[in-house]
């Protein structure tokens, strides 16, 4: 699992300001908001999180790579 300091999806988007990233994506906040919801930033919007230092995208990725089911073999 994660560690305790290692920020989720949803505390970044919440640090942020889920009305200041809807501006800077172009996104509605119902969208933004259903980030928080699923705990999930999509792939394709980490370049801006981390152009306006709102995470790194190591952050990003380290989460999105904890948070990911297990292989289990069948």
């Amino acid at each position: 699992m994660h560690s305790a300091l290692m920020r989720t999806h949803s505390d970044i988007v919440r640090a942020a300001g889920p009305d200041a990233v809807a501006a800077e994506r172009g996104a509605s906040i119902h969208t933004v908001r259903s980030w928080i919801v699923r705990d999930k930033i999509p792939d394709e919007h980490w370049a801006a999180f981390a152009d306006r230092d709102w995470a790194t995208l190591e952050e990003l990725a380290e989460y999105a790579a904890a948070k990911k089911p297990s292989q289990v073999a069948a």
